[in-house]
């Protein structure tokens, strides 16, 4: 092959891939007969490991020299998230490409030429984090010979009998090794936070017990998976540890839950949007995206996006999602000149619910209100009968302790509640209207009183609503 200026036509490797796949792209696919499709089709496949082999490399290479600080980015990860546009997984399943073939040249052949793709290195990564690439190495002319013939699935084959024949017992114990060995990794998919990750023997011991306390023996009543009431779980563990204080300051404040909302979408819409409405009501959000003489969707007619919600590390959710969320937290009010997205004033912060009235709510609950559930009150928000943005006042005769799963219902969920002013009992109706089956939950009293709902066909009781 040609390299650079030896090219008789002047053109670099690199310029001939360019010229030959806009060359490809070019082409009218509708003209070529069923043979023509079919090899081409197979060689392309072939040029796509090439090119995949070929971009690992690089990156290889550039991961090496550490070129990320050249652009002022901190690693070759954030790199190719910030220049190459991808995703944090694509990314990192670039890299580790990147650094598998750099220690497995066998492999790396066989990708270069076309027969490995990136899902025959999948399992070969996976063998690696079990046990060591050193091991893994002594194994790299056989694992090329199978990926360059076979299918990903005999790779997984593959790597399992290297497995066992390496490690056939298990390796001996090693807290050192163990330890080393953690790791946790957060990101956003879609509107959820992806986790995984792994500790050592004592951190995940640590771990299950909070976990396990949070959770507890799961009621007659509980409708949640274990798997969802271990994820509440883990949820109660931050939120107390933020609520508490004593968590370490980051950048000169507390850690904190924010969102960025607009007062409109806060408020919440007078009136469902219509087809002939100005897109900036959607919602009651400032209209976000190109909406300009020069876009090309604004040319069509398509309006632009009412602005959403911002949660700091999640990006935007719903706008009843920050609602609930704002029904119990600190405001600041931030002016924002509304051409340019520059804050203009800032206001001073105020606590919806102050202290004093939280402990008062406390002292009154001392639990969820929800029937039935009994979460500590330290762990619960204050929530407003009538909404707090829609001019609820924020009294003790309209405020109610409610764990995360419960204050999610009433306000995604749309189950109502309603809070009798002069019992403080508090009774429920489902989303479709009916009553619920638990209940009315009264205020603390005794442990007589608190904690043991009636059921909606038992007899009433002198107070109850």
């Amino acid at each position: 092959m040609c390299t650079g200026d030896d090219c008789s036509n002047g053109l670099s490797p690199l310029e001939m891939v360019r010229a030959g796949l806009a060359g490809l792209a070019a082409a009218d696919v509708v003209g070529l007969t069923d043979r023509q499709v079919h090899d081409e089709v197979v060689a392309l496949l072939g040029c796509v490991n090439q090119l995949d082999a070929v971009l690992a490399e690089r990156i290889g290479s550039f991961d090496l020299r550490d070129l990320s600080e050249a652009d002022a980015v901190r690693s070759t990860l954030s790199w190719l998230r910030v220049f190459g546009r991808m995703s944090e997984s694509a990314a990192s399943g670039w890299l580790g490409r990147a650094r598998l073939l750099r220690e497995l040249p066998l492999v790396a052949a066989a990708a270069k030429a076309g027969a490995v793709s990136s899902e025959h290195l999948a399992p070969v990564r996976r063998l690696v984090k079990e046990i060591g690439i050193a091991a893994v190495a002594e194994f790299d002319e056989a694992l090329a010979t199978v990926a360059g013939g076979g299918d990903p699935r005999q790779v997984g084959v593959a790597c399992a009998r290297i497995h066992a024949y390496v490690d056939p017992d298990g390796r001996p114990p090693d807290p050192a090794a163990d330890f080393e060995r953690r790791e946790l990794s957060l990101r956003p998919v879609g509107s959820m936070l992806h986790l995984q990750g792994r500790l050592d023997p004592e951190g995940g011991a640590a771990l299950t017990a909070a976990i396990d306390a949070l959770m507890r023996p799961p009621g007659p009543e509980e409708e949640r998976t274990a798997t969802q009431r271990r994820a509440d779980a883990l949820v109660d563990l931050a939120r107390g540890s933020i609520g508490t204080g004593d968590l370490p300051s980051v950048g000169g404040l507390a850690p904190c839950v924010a969102i960025l909302i607009t007062p409109q979408a806060l408020i919440g819409p007078a009136q469902p949007q219509t087809a002939a409405a100005s897109p900036s009501t959607a919602d009651g959000g400032q209209i976000v995206g190109e909406a300009c003489a020069g876009d090309p969707l604004t040319r069509r007619g398509v309006p632009a996006l009412a602005q959403s919600p911002w949660l700091t590390w999640m990006g935007e959710i719903p706008a009843e999602t920050a609602r609930r969320i704002a029904c119990d937290s600190i405001v600041w009010r931030i002016v924002m000149d509304p051409g340019r997205g520059l804050p203009l004033n800032v206001g001073r912060a105020y606590r919806i619910v102050p202290h004093w009235m939280r402990k008062a709510l406390h002292a009154r609950d001392r639990t969820c209100r929800w029937p039935g559930c009994d979460v500590p009150a330290a762990w619960c928000d204050a929530h407003h009968e009538i909404p707090w943005a829609n001019g609820g006042p924020t009294t003790i005769e309209h405020l109610v302790n409610l764990c995360r799963y419960h204050h999610v219902l009433a306000h995604e969920g749309e189950w109502r509640i309603s809070l009798d002013h002069t019992s403080g009992d508090v009774s429920i109706r489902r989303p479709d209207g009916r009553p619920y089956e638990l209940g009315p939950s009264q205020p603390w009293t005794g442990t007589s009183r608190h904690g043991h709902p009636t059921h909606a066909t038992d007899p009433p009781r002198p107070n109850a609503a």
